[in-house]
C-alpha cells in the first residue's frame, strides 16, 4: 500500500479518482483549492449533506488549501505528510518540480483525453470542436510542461454523436479512477514503463474566451455542429444572430436535417416550432 498525497478539487473528475485510490492506498494529504466563499446557497448545500464529490467527504485526510501561485502550503503538505508518491485528478494549476519530484515515486496525473491530444486546461471542450469520434483518460508522469510527461496508461472508447459533456466528464471519472489506481499498483510493484508522448500529434486545450464564437459554420457539416452544440450545452452557447442585428438565444438543442436551402450558414430564424439554425447542408433545431 502506497501512500500518497492527492491533489484534486471538488467535483466528480476528482471525486471518484480519489474515492478509486483511497480503496486501495493509503491518503495521507489532500491538496486543493480554497473553499469558495461561503453564500445562502453554499450554506443550504452544507445543511444539505454538501456536494456529493467533496474532497474533505470522501477520504480522511489533512486538508491543505493552496491559492494559485502559494506553492508553499502544497510543499508543507508533502513535508509534513511524507507521501510515497503525488496523484493528481482534476487540479487547476501545475504544481512546481521542488514539489513533484519530493515523493520517491513523483507525481502521475490523470488526464481526461487520449494524450499527447488536447493537453491543457480544457480537453472536453477541444474534444467536441475537434470531432473526435474516440476518447478516453490518460495517467502520465508529472514534468514542468502540462500534460506531457510520459504515458503510464491509457483507457480509449468511441465517443457517442451529441453525448452530453457532463455525461463524458462522469465516464472518464469512472474509467479515470480505475486507471489510477490500477497504475499506482503497477508503480508500487516496479512494473510501470513509461512512453514518451509524440510531439508531433500533440494539440493544445487552452481556455476559451467568454463569448467567442466556436462553429466554423463555412466547413461544418450539419452533423457536425449538431454533435458539438448538444453535447456542451449549456456550459458552452454558440453566439448566435438572426441576421438583422438581433441576437438570439436559446435554450436546448433539438436535433438536425440534412437538406438543401438558400440560406447562409451561421443564419437563424425563429419559427413556431423554435429557432432553424442553417448550416451549409441542413439545419440545426433549437429552442
Amino acid at each position: 500500500m502506497l501512500r500518497v498525497a492527492f491533489f484534486g478539487s471538488d467535483g466528480e473528475f476528482s471525486g471518484r479518482s480519489l474515492a478509486g485510490v483511497a480503496a486501495r492506498h493509503a491518503i495521507v494529504a489532500i491538496v486543493a483549492p480554497p473553499a469558495p466563499r461561503r453564500t445562502l446557497r453554499s450554506l443550504l448545500r452544507t445543511l444539505r449533506g454538501g456536494p456529493r464529490f467533496s474532497l474533505a467527504r470522501l477520504a480522511r485526510a489533512p486538508m491543505y488549501h493552496a491559492a494559485l501561485g502559494n506553492d508553499t502550503v502544497a510543499l508543507a503538505a508533502i513535508s509534513d505528510t511524507r507521501p510515497d508518491v503525488i496523484c493528481i485528478a482534476g487540479y487547476p494549476w501545475l504544481i512546481p518540480p521542488d514539489v513533484f519530484l519530493k515523493p520517491r515515486l513523483g507525481a502521475i496525473n490523470l488526464h481526461g483525453s487520449l494524450l499527447p491530444r488536447h493537453r491543457g486546461i480544457l480537453p472536453l471542450f477541444w474534444i467536441y470542436h475537434h470531432d473526435d469520434r474516440d476518447t478516453g483518460v490518460t495517467v502520465h508522469r508529472v514534468t514542468e510542461r502540462a500534460d506531457a510527461g510520459a504515458i503510464l496508461g491509457q483507457d480509449s472508447f468511441a465517443l457517442p454523436r451529441g453525448l452530453p459533456v457532463d455525461s463524458l466528464n462522469s465516464m472518464n471519472a469512472e474509467r479515470g479512477g480505475v486507471l489510477l489506481a490500477a497504475t499506482l499498483d503497477a508503480l508500487e510493484r516496479g512494473a510501470v514503463e513509461g512512453r514518451a508522448q509524440d510531439e508531433r500529434l500533440a494539440t493544445p486545450a487552452p481556455r476559451v474566451a467568454p463569448g467567442a464564437a466556436m462553429v466554423d459554420f463555412e466547413h461544418w457539416g450539419v452533423e457536425r455542429v449538431w454533435h458539438f452544440l448538444a453535447g456542451l450545452y449549456p456550459h458552452f452557447q454558440e453566439p448566435l444572430g438572426d441576421g438583422a442585428g438581433g441576437v438570439v438565444r436559446y435554450r436546448g438543442v433539438r436535433g438536425f436535417r440534412s437538406e438543401s436551402h438558400d440560406r447562409s450558414p451561421g443564419h437563424v430564424e425563429r419559427s413556431a416550432q423554435g429557432l432553424a439554425l442553417y448550416c451549409r447542408d441542413g439545419i440545426v433545431e433549437l429552442w
